[in-house]
């Protein structure tokens, strides 16, 4: 039972541990910002389109049952990651480069 929205919450959760545990600072919030602006436009575009046909089908079961037009909410968190964690783990391997080569 809501196995959709545990895996969803478990990745937000599993993405907030990986920066507090690193100490990571999101670098640049505005250009993040204006990311996740395009990247949740293009969402909401495309993924409006997928589930709104038959082509993709959600157990309602493994759902919340909160849906922003036709995407389930649960939808939301991976890009929450993306932009997020990505962003993070660059700075975080970037910066761990750097002081090895100090």
């Amino acid at each position: 039972m809501y196995s959709y929205s545990i895996l969803a919450i478990s990745l937000i959760a599993i993405s907030a541990l990986l920066l507090i545990r690193f100490r990571i600072q999101l670098p640049y919030y505005k250009v993040l910002l204006a990311i996740f602006a395009i990247l949740l436009t293009a969402m909401l575009i495309f993924d409006s389109y997928l589930t709104s046909l038959p082509i993709v089908l959600y157990n309602t079961n493994s759902l919340l049952g909160i849906k922003i037009g036709s995407i389930p909410l649960e939808d939301f968190s991976y890009l929450i990651v993306v932009v997020v964690l990505i962003p993070a783990l660059f700075e975080y391997f970037i910066k761990r480069d750097n002081d090895k080569k100090k």
